[in-house]
């Protein structure tokens, strides 16, 4: 092939990692973990294969707090479509929005205490902000460096040849605040893009990052999908308790998928003017906003947020965290303390087999590999809930534990 049609792979090459992906991806559906047709019989915690009739509990389900199920939420979106008799407007919102969305807004604003941008996904939301941020439109018009962290979500580092044609795109060491501070001192306008909790384990240096902010300016772009709803009394996640006032130098997007029991992501930010100029930028001003019933099921899931409910379950997911690391103490688990665990085994042959093992006690767990995790480091990722009963998660924690000894 000529090389003038071949791209520069400075951020992406297709070419290496999609046979590497479906390489991964082939050896999971060989083993029959890959395109299963389920009904549910009681939420994720116990669902039914339909060509076997196996049943399992579902331990790669985001929803942390078992709120996707609750009737309060299923009911809340059925009475927004028959209020409002559509669907939705199919149109751009900037234009013209149903007054139940405005009521949305309105209620996440006063929730979170930050002016609050719902959209069909995070992705969606990067898209649209990330490349005004790297031009400068969400500060003083002036091109910021911006600098991925290493394990930033691909939703975002899929972003990166875009925002590379508007800035210098830098990429981070895993939580390297020294890397960071280096970049900072080097360029004066620096934003870094980033996780709360990882997807894959861990957590944000978020003590860090906000003295970096402080020194040095830094704008923060965080996205808190993980941790929204899950910690934090009102739901807030894991980064609103330590970046409480968002300013002007913060912007944090979060799923609305996972804990918080709805589907979309929302975008908060500190700034009115910011809020509606994104509104009507880029991929939130086209066709696709939140439908009338995600709009109803995330007013349900926030009615939630505003109950005992919410403490009850986030009680329980930690009580489900503290078994589990009790059980599994000795093993070598990423996420100590969180719900979401990730043991590293090596080769994808051996992260298929935990996988299949685990399915065959009675519980899907995700085997993940390179490209979503770096190569000879393939596993096996675990999400606890907190509408998982404790006898459950005691079982888990113990077949997990029975398996891995003799894994081989």
């Amino acid at each position: 092939m000529s090389e003038d049609v071949v791209g520069p792979h400075r951020f992406r090459n297709n070419r290496t990692m999609v046979p590497a992906a479906e390489a991964a991806w082939g050896l999971s559906e060989k083993n029959g973990m890959l395109g299963l047709v389920v009904e549910a019989v009681d939420g994720q915690n116990r669902l039914r294969e339909l060509s076997s009739g196996h049943e399992f509990a579902n331990l790669s389900s985001c929803s942390y707090l078992g709120f996707n199920s609750h009737p309060a939420v299923i009911e809340a979106g059925r009475a927004a479509l028959a209020e409002e008799r559509i669907t939705g407007l199919s149109m751009g919102e900037f234009r013209i929005r149903l007054g139940i969305l405005e009521r949305l807004e309105a209620e996440l604003a006063e929730h979170f205490g930050a002016h609050v941008l719902p959209s069909v996904s995070c992705g969606v939301l990067s898209a649209a902000i990330l490349p005004l941020l790297a031009s400068g439109h969400l500060t003083d018009g002036e091109p910021l460096v911006v600098v991925f962290d290493r394990f930033a979500h691909f939703s975002m580092n899929f972003l990166k040849p875009i925002v590379a044609d508007e800035t210098l795109v830098l990429t981070c060491p895993h939580n390297d605040t020294q890397f960071l501070e280096d970049v900072c001192k080097r360029h004066p306008r620096v934003a870094y893009v980033c996780e709360g909790v990882y997807s894959v384990g861990g957590q944000a240096d978020l003590a860090g990052i906000r003295e970096l902010q402080d020194r040095y300016g830094m704008f923060v772009y965080l996205d808190d999908s993980h941790a929204l709803s899950a910690l934090g009394d009102r739901g807030e996640g894991y980064a609103r308790p330590v970046f409480t006032d968002l300013g002007s130098r913060t912007l944090i997007v979060a799923s609305i998928a996972k804990a918080f029991g709805s589907t979309g992501g929302i975008a908060m930010t500190g700034e009115r003017d910011v809020f509606e100029f994104l509104y009507r930028s880029g991929p939130l001003a086209w066709s696709q906003g939140l439908r009338t019933a995600a709009v109803g099921t995330t007013l349900g899931a926030l009615d939630l947020h505003r109950s005992p409910e919410l403490r009850r379950r986030q009680r329980q997911l930690a009580r489900n965290i503290a078994l589990f690391d009790e059980r599994l103490r000795g093993h070598d688990l990423r996420g100590t303390g969180s719900h979401i665990k990730f043991v590293t085994v090596g080769d994808n042959d051996r992260a298929v087999r935990l996988s299949t093992e685990l399915y065959r006690r009675g519980y899907y767990c995700s085997a993940m590999f390179f490209p979503i995790v770096p190569r000879n480091q393939a596993g096996v990722r675990m999400m606890l809930r907190g509408d998982m009963p404790t006898a459950l998660t005691e079982r888990f924690a113990d077949d997990l534990a029975d398996i891995l000894a003799g894994l081989g």
